[in-house]
């Protein structure tokens, strides 16, 4: 009896149910990707090359003796600076003084023989008017009168050269700058054509650049290029290409510029030098931060917000620099690209904005 009533018991909870009536499952929302997004901005940027040198003097000049003789004084020491003119040094000049006086006691030997033969020539043209004068001894005497007066020139000749030899006894600088390196000490004989001193200019330096081959369309005559060196910690120097070397250096590759400039102060001959060489300005490029280029299918592309989803524009790049990268074509002002999260998205991906970053 009991099991009777348990079974009535169960068959009527089991009718209670209605099993007609349908399931129902809720399907959660798709979550978006979170990221973060900017739009492009416009700005005026310059394309810039950049490549390394050496500081050089444009006069640097070598001062070699131009006489023989003992070196009897030293004026200066290296590092010191000169003007144009400037006594540096003295060579021994007793037998160069011996020589000039010579020349100078022949000259006026030659002047008085000279004299006395025109005068000599004046006196039988006179008498040839009145009397009668052998016209032999006449045209000897005017023939010895020429001859004197060519010896009476080359006398003056070697007066010249010996004051010229004896005034190179005195080591003058040819022109304003530093003496960089003394080759020669007090006793020294030297012969001409032994270098003496080592002069650089340091007023208007150049820089010697090596600019990569393929660089080197990009660069003309005129071109202006900031310099900075690390011998100076502060300050940069400009200048402007005067020179470009027609050949391309087998071994490096590269091209040499030369490019002169105003010393600022404290730039020696010799330090290397970080150049950078403007190529061009662009006025209103459009740029958006690096960090949304990402690289698909072999080419270079951005996701732009189109409503909750990301859309894939493929874009060509130009300039690039601190962070940021040229759009040469592919978006448009207007659009809002994504930055943080580009890498981890695909065409069609939907997105969670969490906030909009201001391009720097």
């Amino acid at each position: 009896m009991k099991q009777l009533v348990l079974c009535v018991l169960v068959l009527s909870l089991w009718g209670c149910t209605d099993s007609s009536a349908p399931k129902v499952i809720e399907k959660k929302a798709e979550a978006g990707i979170r990221v973060l997004t900017t739009s492009p901005r416009r700005q005026s940027i310059e394309y810039v090359i950049t490549a390394l040198g050496s500081i050089e003097s444009i006069h640097h000049p070598t001062i070699s003796a131009e006489t023989s003789g003992q070196i009897i004084s030293i004026e200066v020491r290296e590092g010191d600076p000169v003007e144009a003119q400037q006594l540096i040094g003295a060579i021994d000049n007793t037998l160069h003084q011996i020589e000039a006086d010579k020349a100078t006691s022949e000259l006026q030997r030659q002047e008085i023989l000279l004299d006395n033969q025109q005068r000599e020539v004046k006196r039988l043209l006179t008498l040839a008017k009145t009397q009668s004068v052998a016209r032999d001894h006449l045209e000897d005497e005017q023939a010895q009168l020429e001859m004197l007066t060519v010896m009476r020139d080359v006398a003056k000749k070697q007066r010249q050269q010996a004051f010229y030899l004896e005034s190179k006894t005195r080591i003058l600088a040819p022109r304003a700058g530093l003496i960089a390196k003394r080759h020669v000490s007090v006793g020294d004989y030297v012969t001409p054509g032994r270098a003496l001193f080592n002069l650089v200019s340091i007023g208007i330096l150049r820089a010697r650049i090596a600019f990569p081959e393929h660089q080197a369309a990009s660069i003309s005559l005129g071109k202006q290029v900031s310099l900075s060196t690390p011998a100076v910690h502060e300050g940069i120097a400009v200048g402007k290409v005067t020179s470009i070397n027609p050949q391309i250096d087998p071994r490096s590759r590269a091209i040499d510029v030369i490019v002169e400039f105003a010393n600022p102060g404290g730039w020696y001959p010799g330090a290397s030098v970080d150049a950078s060489l403007i190529v061009k300005r662009i006025e209103g490029a459009l740029l958006i931060p690096a960090i949304s280029v990402v690289r698909r299918g072999g080419g270079d592309v951005v996701f732009v917000v189109d409503g909750e989803h990301a859309r894939q524009r493929s874009v060509v790049l130009g300039w690039r620099e601190e962070g940021l990268v040229e759009i040469v074509s592919g978006l448009s002002a207007q659009d809002q690209v994504v930055t943080e999260g580009a890498a981890h998205i695909s065409d069609g991906s939907r997105l969670a904005v969490s906030g909009e970053e201001t391009s720097q």
